[in-house]
């Protein structure tokens, strides 16, 4: 299986071959991110365990035999052997000692604190709450005790597409799949059989053996423990858009404590949502919440949401996926164009360098309730670049150009505004200069030459 990405990683760990002292690394991030495929790329002849959850008896036997010819009596023996006999250490789903034993964690800081070899240490976990929790909770024994704390994150787009590239995708096809999957390895791996969209979300999500049905389930559960059918109450109910603070509460039917309690923690801890601010607006309120990983976004709002339908007419639940499907990719495609700003400026598509973005909404004045939306807003210092995000199938009409030149103009900031509409489908003859108008060729030609 040939390996993608990751280069800024494994040079960042390559260069722990030189270290002289010993040092402890941390690595976590969602499962399926490829965490332990790296680690063992870098360093193939690490020694290895992976922490299952049998009982702790068992687990330092299987241990003990890996590196010596016996068994070791205790946990605290293991580890000050461990450590002094082997140059490059790494523990694979450390958390699981909190169901184990995590009087682990205590014998761990002693024999580190006294070891002095050079060893170098990883502890991997694929639960972030848990892994924060043993190393960053200051009540915690082996806080304080890491060096480095690395998030391996999902690939971004550009890196989506270089992989789907090779597999034979367009680049409209890897902005489609990456709305569905995100840039999680394991999942882009299943589209290197290339087949019809309709296909393959059916036999990845609702075919009887269809492997992403429940993970979902699977990479959450074991995170949230027996609270989670809180935590999934509250991500069901943001689903696939941008929802404020009330609408969550109200489609979760819970009192406002408990879903803000839910909501900071997926949030602030989890790393599972962001807040979406307001840009350009001092309002304090009004904040909107969204899931930040696209699988779980996609897998919430059409797999989770649809469990009856998925269970006794998967066919049905695949056409309300298709039918939904353009508005979920015209959501993640704004992410996609947010991502590819500072390329287009360094191809002179844009004529200022974005500082900071973000999305925009408010009261259209002079009315009562009605609303604009602005896709996103590029500060530049003395301008603003104010982005409309086009995901269909029809070229960009006059019409829709005066009515986002219109929308524009609500905007409460005396700067100069720049309007840029970026369309899949192109535009129409008779739009002029008043706009910059950027296409999906124009995207793809920049993100080829990136790549090259």
């Amino acid at each position: 299986m040939k390996f993608f990405d990751r280069i800024q990683e494994s040079e960042f760990l390559k260069s722990f071959e030189k270290r002289n002292k010993k040092q402890m690394i941390i690595m976590y991030g969602r499962r399926r991110i490829g965490k332990t495929t790296l680690l063992r790329r870098v360093f193939p002849d690490a020694t290895y365990f992976f922490v299952d959850t049998r009982s702790s008896e068992t687990l330092l036997a299987d241990f003990s035999k890996q590196i010596f010819a016996g068994r070791f009596e205790n946990w605290e023996n293991f580890f000050r052997f461990l450590l002094k006999n082997n140059s490059v250490i790494i523990m694979d789903e450390f958390q699981n000692f909190l169901k184990v034993d995590p009087s682990v964690f205590s014998i761990l800081q002693k024999v580190w604190d006294e070891t002095e070899s050079k060893v170098l240490f990883i502890l991997c976990g694929s639960y972030a709450g848990m892994m924060k929790k043993i190393f960053l909770d200051a009540k915690e024994p082996l806080f304080g005790r890491s060096d480095y704390q690395i998030q391996l994150k999902p690939f971004s787009f550009l890196d989506t597409y270089k992989m789907l590239k090779e597999f034979g995708y367009t680049f409209e096809e890897a902005v489609i799949w990456y709305s569905i999957l995100g840039g999680v390895p394991k999942y882009l791996w299943y589209l290197e059989e290339s087949n019809r969209i309709d296909k393959k979300i059916y036999s990845l999500f609702f075919s009887d053996f269809g492997p992403l049905r429940e993970e979902g389930k699977t990479l959450l559960i074991g995170e949230f423990g027996k609270e989670h059918p809180g935590y999934f109450a509250v991500l069901q109910a943001i689903g696939t858009n941008d929802r404020e603070l009330g609408e969550i509460i109200d489609r979760t039917g819970m009192v406002r404590t408990k879903a803000m309690k839910y909501l900071n923690e997926l949030t602030n801890h989890y790393s599972i949502t962001e807040k979406v601010d307001n840009f350009l607006s001092g309002a304090r309120r009004g904040a909107r919440y969204r899931i930040k990983d696209n699988f779980l976004g996609f897998w919430f709002r059409f797999v989770y949401s649809n469990q009856n339908m998925v269970e006794f007419n998967p066919e049905a639940a695949l056409a309300f996926v298709l039918s939904n499907l353009q508005t979920r990719v015209g959501l993640v495609f704004e992410e996609v164009v947010k991502s590819l700003l500072p390329l287009f400026h360094k191809e002179g598509i844009i004529p200022a360098v974005p500082l900071k973005v973000g999305k925009h909404w408010g009261k259209i004045p002079g009315t009562k309730n009605e609303s604009y939306e602005i896709d996103l807003i590029a500060d530049c210092g003395k301008e603003l670049l104010i982005f409309e995000c086009k995901w269909q199938n029809k070229p960009v009409t006059r019409k829709a150009v005066t009515d986002f030149l219109k929308k524009s103009e609500y905007i409460k900031d005396n700067r100069k505004k720049i309007p840029v509409i970026i369309s899949k489908a192109g535009f129409k003859n008779n739009i002029g200069n008043e706009v910059i108008k950027i296409d999906l060729d124009q995207i793809k030609k920049i993100a080829d030459k990136h790549l090259e």
